[in-house]
């Protein structure tokens, strides 16, 4: 089973890289590795390595910036 990881320099993401790792192949990236505000990028990157699951443990995280960049929020979190 092939595994894509977003997030996987947060909290989060660092334990899920060791508990999805023996389940299958696992693709894991951060914030400098897949930019997940670039939908084309993103798509391409998804189609290109063709993952059976999907998890993304990305998150945008500062509160108080999120209120100013309200749509890069959205993209990132939902």
């Amino acid at each position: 089973m092939k595994i894509l990881l977003t997030g996987k320099d947060g909290q989060i993401g660092w334990e899920l890289q060791r508990t999805l790792a023996p389940l299958g192949e696992l693709l894991a990236f951060g914030r400098n590795g897949l930019d997940l505000a670039d939908l084309g990028t993103l798509s391409s990157t998804v189609r290109a390595l063709r993952p059976d699951v999907i998890v993304n443990a990305a998150a945008y995280t500062a509160v108080d910036q999120a209120q100013g960049e309200l749509n890069l929020a959205m993209r990132l979190n939902a």
